[in-house]
């Protein structure tokens, strides 16, 4: 499997595209996802031909990404225009350098938790999708929705978007690191959303139980107890051969998961959870152990860093990115570049 980036994971180094791309190719990476507009200083063809023919010479494919289409989401924005505008500009960007896929999301957890239900959030994401749909088919590029943001559609529910629209024109971004911030086991997710995934965020995850539910904090590759290894041989039986891009995002506390607690808020934004589903999350966190990692902490999201602590943070993600990096092609043998 191609092993590859996406540039969220070092979102705090300041870098542009092209600088992305050199440092992907240092590292001897295959892919680098762009996975946001802003990663882009133009979606003007002159200039994203130019990245096209550097990341050919680099030997790099390029993927497209951006944010929320859903015009409900809390994370959407408007002055990009509509939703289906928005894709439409992205699918268009995505031909001029290679893409296969343009990645996006409904949006985050804190729409579960907004005025706007859940299934209309997801009534808006079908009927958007239609829109595009045709310019999808025709440009031979998929619309890759991810299971976004700690998280915003369980798998069941995602797989019900693809299967709306047509797994012709839509497929999925499997990020292997939000699930668990749902109480959904990664490897539940990918077993069920597998055969629609063309491209993917994967990551770490320690989970371990407390009184109350669990804790769940992102890790390095390897560093978690997520099952790396099964989800990989999922995809490699099911899945029509996306890359492996790393989404390394460390800097950030434990999460509670107070789901025992029937009055908490998480059952509030998961009342259709399966129990089948659930229980699997419940025996993953029995089996892990409170062990958060010693490490800097950070500003969520894109954030500004503090001025006194910004070198040794943007040091830590470089340092567990490379670690991720070296754990990837070692220990799960991905990565295809100076293979035979």
């Amino acid at each position: 499997m191609r092993l590859g980036i996406d540039s969220y994971s070092l979102r705090w180094q300041g870098w542009d595209a092209f600088q992305l791309l050199e440092y992907s190719a240092g590292l001897g990476l295959d892919n680098v996802h762009f996975s946001e507009r802003r990663n882009f200083a133009s979606l003007d063809p002159d200039y994203l031909g130019s990245l096209k023919r550097r990341a050919d010479e680099l030997r790099l494919q390029i993927e497209v990404g951006m944010g929320s289409f859903d015009r409900f989401s809390v994370t959407f924005r408007p002055e990009f225009g509509s939703g289906e505008e928005q894709l439409s500009q992205m699918l268009r960007a995505a031909q001029v350098v290679g893409s296969p896929v343009v990645r996006c999301y409904l949006g985050s957890q804190l729409d579960r938790q907004g005025p706007v239900p859940i299934r209309q959030h997801i009534e808006e994401c079908v009927r958007t999708l239609n829109v595009v749909a045709p310019l999808a088919r025709d440009l031979g590029i998929k619309v890759a929705v991810e299971n976004h943001g700690g998280v915003d559609l369980l798998a069941r529910e995602l797989l019900e978007i693809v299967q709306a629209v047509g797994p012709d024109a839509v497929g999925v971004c499997l990020d292997t690191g939000n699930p668990a911030y749902a109480g959904e086991d990664p490897v539940v997710t990918t077993e069920i959303l597998a055969p629609y995934t063309v491209t993917s965020h994967v990551r770490d995850t320690r989970i371990w139980q407390t009184d109350d539910g669990a804790m769940a904090q992102w890790a390095p590759l390897g560093q978690g107890n997520v099952d790396l290894q099964r989800i990989l041989q999922i995809l490699a039986e099911r899945a029509p051969r996306p890359p492996i891009d790393l989404e390394i995002i460390t800097g950030g506390a434990p999460q509670s998961l107070p789901y025992f607690d029937a009055d908490s808020k998480f059952w509030k934004m998961y009342p259709d959870m399966l129990a089948r589903d659930f229980a699997r999350f419940v025996d993953l966190a029995r089996q892990g152990k409170p062990e958060p990692l010693n490490q800097l902490l950070g500003p969520g999201g894109a954030q500004p860093l503090p001025a006194d602590q910004a070198d040794a943070l943007r040091s830590q993600q470089r340092r567990d990115f490379e670690v991720s990096v070296r754990y990837a092609r070692d220990v799960l043998g991905l990565g295809e570049r100076n293979r035979s």
